[in-house]
C-alpha cells in the first residue's frame, strides 16, 4: 500500500512538473540562466582586460579617423615644416664660413 501511495505521489508530481506552461518556464529560466551566465562571463573577462581593451579601442579610432585626423591637422603640418626648414636653413648658414 505504502508503495502505490508513493507511486502516485510521483505520479502526480510528474504530471504537475510535466504541464506545457511548466515546461516552458523552466526552459525560459534556464535559457536565462545561461545567458546571464555567459554575460557574466564576458563581463568579468571585460573588466580583467579593460586596459588591453581601451587601447584596442584607442588604435581602432585612430585607424577608422585616421583620414578626418590628417585633414583636421594639416595646416598644423605645414607650419611645423615650414619651422624646421627655416631652422635648418639657419643652422646650415651658420655652418658655413
Amino acid at each position: 500500500m505504502a508503495a502505490r501511495t508513493q507511486w502516485q505521489k510521483a505520479l502526480a508530481r510528474a504530471k504537475e512538473r510535466f504541464t506545457p506552461a511548466n515546461v516552458a518556464d523552466e526552459a525560459i529560466d534556464t535559457a536565462a540562466n545561461t545567458i546571464g551566465g555567459a554575460a557574466d562571463k564576458a563581463a568579468g573577462f571585460a573588466w580583467a582586460h579593460r586596459g588591453k581593451l581601451a587601447l584596442a579601442g584607442l588604435l581602432g579610432g585612430l585607424f577608422y579617423g585616421r583620414k578626418p585626423i590628417a585633414k583636421a591637422t594639416e595646416p598644423l603640418v605645414g607650419k611645423a615644416r615650414a619651422s624646421i626648414g627655416k631652422a635648418r636653413e639657419t643652422l646650415l648658414s651658420r655652418k658655413k664660413p
